[in-house]
């Protein structure tokens, strides 16, 4: 009889710990490059990761790497917090930030009141479906680019500022 030997599964907590550990342990502080270059890639990871641009924002963080000179591949990882599996809740807290520092406390905007009121139904598969979406979207655009730009802030920073202890710690402690 085949028995599996004790210890944490494949879902337990104890290998997800092992996996972040080595994803940022590993890979991000083991990238040859200048704690600063790593560092601005992995906050501008936070800061594309943010913005309401899934499905295009590996093209647009590379591009904005350039032109920052930060590191092209240690922000990459960061993007995949936002993925077709967390966009609904995801953009949901994106929108209702920038809602809230928008319109304050207020009642909602009419936009909202409206794709409330007039949910997005049919089949997926037809144009119109997709039409409605994307006229949906672009009413609350502006409070989900505003929210994702302020969260995109709120953490880069403070990334930036740890990653460069990091790796400056890491780096010290192998020297």
């Amino acid at each position: 009889m085949n028995q599996l030997p004790p210890g944490p599964g494949p879902g337990s907590s104890r290998n997800a710990r092992k996996l972040l550990r080595d994803l940022f342990l590993e890979r991000l502080l083991g990238i040859h490059d200048t704690p600063h270059r790593v560092a601005l890639g992995v906050a501008l990871g936070f800061l594309v990761a943010w913005t309401p641009t899934l499905g295009f924002q590996i093209v647009l963080y590379v591009t904005l790497a350039g032109m920052v000179r930060a590191n092209k591949l240690s922000g990459i990882p960061i993007l995949f917090i936002s993925n077709p599996f967390t966009a609904v809740p995801f953009y949901y807290f994106t929108w209702w930030v920038g809602y809230h520092l928008w319109h304050g406390q207020g009642p909602a905007s009419d936009a909202v009141k409206v794709a409330a009121a007039d949910p997005v139904e049919g089949p997926w598969w037809e144009i119109e479906f997709w039409q409605r979406v994307f006229q949906q979207l672009l009413a609350v655009g502006g409070e989900t680019w505003l929210g994702g730009l302020a969260l995109g802030l709120a953490t880069a920073i403070p990334s930036y500022v740890i990653m460069r202890w990091l790796l400056r710690v890491r780096r010290s402690n192998v020297s």
